[in-house]
């Protein structure tokens, strides 16, 4: 892992990606990467069940609510990117995008052990988790896993669930459609990921305090 590694690292990150948002224009920015506007010109993202508003200031949230370092970080990267590339449908996992272990596992890949170790077997929790934050159930995938999508509009973000059979223990897997390293940078992945995990695992009340998954992603 390189900037998901250590908290001072996550907020230099947050940091750099806000100083690229203040000059972003918003107003043409945000239709090309899929977009609404608000009232305001402010760019409106879903991004795991909230609505995350986006202006040169920075990313605040329609409830209100404090938005997670991380989520603002992909967000303001989003917004700022350049990437102008169709979607494949082709999901590939994190290591494929980035040319790191092709025929085995990166390490960044490790980021989603904790919904295999937690969910485990328990598919139904899954399912009844996923729709809260903005998931959307697709069936089966070609090797034959519960596939769900995630994310921003460009960015989508695919869960694949292998359940639990005779043979084999429960498997989770996190994909990104194969365009997405023309959209954001592999750090930026990393932090997407972690997003994932966290809110999944606080929608399926597996966990209360973010912290609880940082803890490992940081160890």
């Amino acid at each position: 892992m390189s900037r998901a590694k250590t908290n001072k690292a996550r907020m230099n990150y947050l940091q750099t990606q806000l100083e690229n948002l203040a000059s972003v224009d918003i107003k043409n920015q945000a239709p090309e990467l899929g977009l609404a506007l608000d009232g305001q010109g402010r760019a409106v993202a879903p991004f795991f069940g909230r609505e995350l508003l986006v202006d040169n200031n920075g990313v605040t949230a329609a409830d209100g609510h404090p938005v997670p370092i991380d989520a603002q970080s992909v967000v303001a990267h989003y917004i700022a990117s350049s990437g102008r590339a169709a979607l494949t449908g082709d999901f590939l996992p994190i290591g494929r995008l980035t040319g790191i272990g092709v025929t085995s596992g990166s390490p960044s890949e490790s980021l989603t052990k904790p919904l295999t170790d937690l969910f485990g077997p328990r598919y139904d929790l899954f399912a009844q988790a996923a729709p809260k934050v903005g998931g959307v159930h697709r069936g089966l995938s070609q090797a034959g896993a519960q596939a769900w999508d995630f994310g921003l509009p460009k960015l989508p973000v695919r869960v694949e669930y292998f359940e639990a059979d005779e043979e084999f223990d429960a498997e989770i897997k996190l994909l990104f459609d194969s365009s997405a390293n023309q959209y954001v940078s592999y750090e930026c992945l990393e932090l997407l990921t972690m997003c994932a995990v966290v809110d999944l695992l606080m929608a399926a009340g597996l966990i209360t305090d973010p912290d609880d998954c940082q803890n490992s992603f940081l160890s």
